[in-house]
Formats: C-alpha cells, structure tokens, sequence
C-alpha cells in the first residue's frame, strides 16, 4: 500500500502540472476518469482429483481506480492538394488503485490487496476514404479505416487485453488471483479485423527466497472483408505464442536449475454468428505444441497435439467444446506446478475434453451475470465445476 500511496501523491502533482500546461498550451485537453470494477466467483470442483484438487473457490474483488487522461487535438500528417486526407489523434493516460481481493468463510485476515499504476500511451490514424471505400467493423458500423497502437507500462488490469489467452496457457485459478500484467502490453489494431497483443508479465523478482519467472505472450487474430466492404468472411485466422522463464535463485541451491517454456499455437477458424440464427457460433481448431526444458536434466522435450474449439450460443443457453488430443503437456508440471505451468493442469493427459454449458442471465454494458456447469474428462477420470460469476463494471474508464 506504501507504494500506492506514492502513486497517488506523484499523480496528484501530475495533475496539477497538467492543468498549469493547459493553460499555456491549447492543444492539449484534460479529463479525470474513474473506474470501479467489482466480481463476485463461486467455483465449486468436484470429481477426480488427478489433474485438480477438489475444492470451493468463493471470492469476492472489488477493483476502484482513478486516473488522468490528456490528449492532443487532431493533427493533420497528410494532405493532397489542399484536402486532409489523413487524421491522427494521440492520448495519455494515468491511473492508480488497486484489486482487493476477499475470499468469503475464512476472516478477513485472508484478503489480498494487489496495487494497480500503470501508464497507456495511444496512436490513432483515420484514414479517410471515398464513400464507396468506407468498411464495415465487426460491430457492425461504418466507419473510415483506421489503425490504432497502444501501449501500457506498470502494474496492468489483465481485463484490457484484447482477447483472454487460451487455457492451455492461462486457467481459471490463475486469473482468480492474479489480476495484473506485472510489465508491459503492446496493442495494434486495423479496421477491428486485424488485432496483434504482446504481454510481458514479470511475475518475480530473483532473490534468496524466490526465483525469478517472467513470460512473454503474443496473440494474432485477422479477420477478412469479402466482395462488397460490408461484408465481413466467417473464415479467420490467428494464433498464440509464449516465452515462459523460470530461473534460478541467487543464491540458488545446489541442483536448482534453469526451466524454459515454449509454445505455439497457429489456429484457423470460421464465424458463423452473423449468418445464422445463434448469437455465436464460431470453430477455430489447430496445433498446439509446446517445448520444455529443465537445464539441470538435460534436453528439450517437444510435445504437440490438435487443439480444437466449438462455441454456440442461442439466447440464454450456451455451449462450448473445448478437445485437446495429443502428447501430454507441461512434463514439468509435477516439480514446479504453476510456478512454470500456468494453464490447465487437465492438459497433463493425451486426450483432455472441456463441455461448458452455460447461461448468461444477465449481459448488459455494466452488468454480466452467469451459471456455468463444466465438465473435464481426460483418461484418467472425470470432474465437474459448478460457477456463478458475478460482473459489475462502472466508470469513465475500462478498469
């Protein structure tokens, strides 16, 4: 908390060297923005207990932050013959607060404060466009092309990523308890058809006591115009990769080694959601291979199998099939758990299947309210969570 309350005096002074800018510098505008994000997890496991304990996860987090934004006035970056044909807009941002954390039934002495102050720097470009060149975005409005980069530095709500990495990289438990990207995030998108996001995420520093353990993740996805620029192709492509480090302590043990993990995944895909009758229908299916190794042992171990998604839904009923069949993953998962290994233990087995059913109840720009009943079943045996998840999102600001 001492750290936070650093951060709120030094953005205190920010604020008020931004309002004594303002007034010598017009180009600039300036709002306060706030944010409060709040959720409420009951996740119930039970069934076999090779891959994941049985137990009751209930928590509630309550995530309020508050923050500057300035940006500049639009700047013309190109013209032809006197006519602005080309528009750019850059935007600050800097915010501070914190995720705190309450597992319910165990004493408040159990809670969990995570700071959050971190910095997003954003580049926009419009191109504008003749009026039989205009597009039509994934949401489904016109609009001129653009191109949007951003970045962010410091401790970063994990909700403003694009898209949630897979869970062969990133479960359940750990989005439960770990809120932050504790680095960097880059974002560039096109159009809303093309999206790349690369993540560092230093999850510990080395010390005597702990080892040190970053990853680097990078996630693609394009989607394609077909024929008239309404008109938006179901085929899509996309894929995600990982650094995974683990290293050792300093000063380390005798016999502790350095672990490395890599993975891969390139998918294709197909979205039927606006050409059928379902609110989502979508299939995306490729290979996931993974390469690990544990210094102190020896050589790589390389491990690989079809990855493969179906998601429907239709009012308020929901499925989705999630199939994974291969070489068993994470080989390193039964010395360093998730230390290293930080998606779904159930992919330790060749053949793993995922069946959520589910109903969101309630699903409105502040409000996601929703039951889910998933069923893991591997070869050695079979498990089932029960969830209700509880969303609330208000504010000026995406927390």
């Amino acid at each position: 908390m001492k750290l936070l309350r650093i951060f709120t005096i030094l953005l205190s002074a920010f604020c008020f060297s931004a309002i004594s800018a303002q007034e010598q510098e017009k180009e600039y505008n300036f709002d306060f923005i706030w944010g409060v994000d709040a959720e409420t997890v009951f996740d119930n496991r039970e069934g076999d207990q090779t891959c994941s304990p049985q137990q009751t996860i209930f928590f509630s987090r309550l995530s309020p932050s508050l923050g500057v934004k300035f940006w500049k006035s639009e700047k013309e970056i190109e013209k032809n013959n006197g006519i602005k044909e080309n528009r750019s807009f850059d935007s600050h941002k800097l915010m501070a607060g914190t995720h705190y954390i309450q597992p319910i039934g165990i004493g408040y002495k159990e809670n969990k404060f995570v700071p959050t102050a971190y910095y997003t720097f954003s580049h926009m470009v419009i191109k504008e466009e003749k009026r039989d060149s205009s597009i039509i975005r994934i949401d489904g409005h016109t609009s001129s092309e653009f191109k949007v980069w951003r970045v962010s530095f410091g401790m970063i709500p994990r909700r403003l990523m694009f898209q949630r990495l897979p869970e062969i990289l990133w479960s359940d438990s750990m989005d439960y308890y770990n809120p932050n990207i504790r680095g960097i995030l880059l974002q560039c998108t096109k159009n809303n058809l093309v999206f790349h996001e690369i993540s560092l995420d230093w999850r510990s520093l080395q010390s005597a006591e702990q080892r040190e353990a970053f990853n680097v993740n990078y996630n693609f996805v394009k989607r394609f115009r077909s024929g008239l620029p309404s008109t938006i192709d179901p085929f899509f492509i996309g894929g995600n990769a990982q650094l995974n480090h683990l290293a050792k302590r300093n000063p380390a043990p005798e016999g502790e080694g350095v672990n490395d993990d890599m993975f891969v995944y390139p998918y294709v895909g197909l979205d039927f959601s606006e050409k059928t009758v379902f609110d989502k229908f979508k299939i995306r299916a490729g290979y996931a291979v993974s390469f690990d190794r544990c210094r102190a042992i020896g050589d790589w171990e390389v491990d690989g199998g079809l990855l493969a998604e179906l998601h429907l839904l239709w009012k308020k009923i929901g499925i989705k099939e999630t199939l994974y069949a291969g070489n068993k993953q994470f080989p390193l998962y039964p010395m360093y758990g998730s230390l290293l290994n930080m998606g779904d233990p159930h992919y330790q087995s060749s053949v793993y299947a995922k069946t959520s059913i589910y109903s969101p109840i309630v699903n409105n720009k502040h409000v996601s309210f929703g039951a889910y009943l998933d069923f893991h079943t591997t070869k050695e045996g079979t498990s089932c969570y029960q969830r209700v998840v509880l969303n609330v999102n208000l504010g000026n600001v995406d927390n």
